[in-house]
């Protein structure tokens, strides 16, 4: 597996969330949820960015040690690690846990893994052709937005008890997180490398490329793009989107962090 481009900038004046990352035979991208706490009480700026600084120190261990397993099975057993380092360092009981999104790719030899939680995106082009994405945390911001809510204060319980449905109800999608009751529902795709073959992995924010302005039309005209012209390029395109008159509308947010990482055989 071989890393043709990468990418991660942040989505204004706040630090950036996001995170890429390639280590041996694992790449990956993870996209921090919002922390919704003024202060940290673990050892970082914010607890977000405790978590996903701390996932991908444990994703490059792993890369580096050479890991072909399932991508699905060693998200678990990261998960585990985070609970346990929290447990370690005294992350209070009755505090929301931080999350995150996270696609991750493992090179296997002749095949490649890749497993979803959250709602990062993978696409895979070439002789065999895949799509791992989600649309159920854009459909349940858009409904969060639009119902609106004056008070500060209620705004943010609705959004912990979106947040700890997500970690521990069992629904059909799931965030990451090191919660004591967690529930994660990975999605997976397995394929055969190909000559071809390339493979885009990709946060929400970068994903905007196609779910909310329609710069390119489908994910194959994404990767056909990136290929050429670079990440960089398309960046630059989604923050051109961003600044432009009604911009994100119906998102919480006016920008978002952007990671992206595309991959190739070899």
């Amino acid at each position: 597996m071989r890393v043709r481009d990468s990418i991660t900038t942040p989505g204004g004046t706040r630090p950036n969330e996001d995170r890429v990352g390639y280590r041996g035979t694992l790449a990956w991208v993870t996209d921090g949820a919002t922390d919704l706490y003024h202060d940290a009480v673990l050892p970082a700026e914010s607890d977000v960015q405790w978590l996903v600084d701390t996932v991908d120190e444990l994703l490059a261990q792993a890369g580096a040690g050479h890991y072909r397993g399932p991508a699905a099975a060693l998200l678990s057993t990261i998960a585990d690690e985070v609970a346990r380092r929290q447990i370690t360092l005294g992350f209070p009981d009755e505090r929301v846990p931080p999350a995150c999104s996270i696609v991750l790719c493992v090179d296997q030899g002749t095949h490649y893994n890749i497993g979803r939680i959250g709602d990062a995106t993978a696409v895979v082009t070439g002789a065999e052709s895949a799509v791992l994405a989600t649309g159920y945390f854009d459909r349940r911001e858009a409904t969060a937005v639009a119902a609106g809510g004056v008070d500060r204060a209620e705004v943010t319980r609705a959004m912990h008890q979106r947040r700890l449905h997500t970690m521990a109800a069992g629904d059909v999608e799931s965030v990451f997180s090191g919660h004591p009751r967690r529930a994660l529902r990975p999605y997976s795709v397995v394929g055969r490398w190909g000559v071809d073959t390339a493979i885009l992995l990709c946060t929400d924010g970068f994903a905007r490329l196609v779910t909310d302005y329609h710069i390119c039309a489908d994910w194959p005209k994404v990767v056909e793009v990136s290929l050429r012209q670079g990440l960089a390029y398309l960046e630059k395109l989604i923050r051109d989107a961003e600044a432009a008159p009604g911009g994100r509308a119906g998102r919480f947010k006016r920008a978002d962090d952007v990671a992206a990482v595309l991959l190739r055989h070899g």
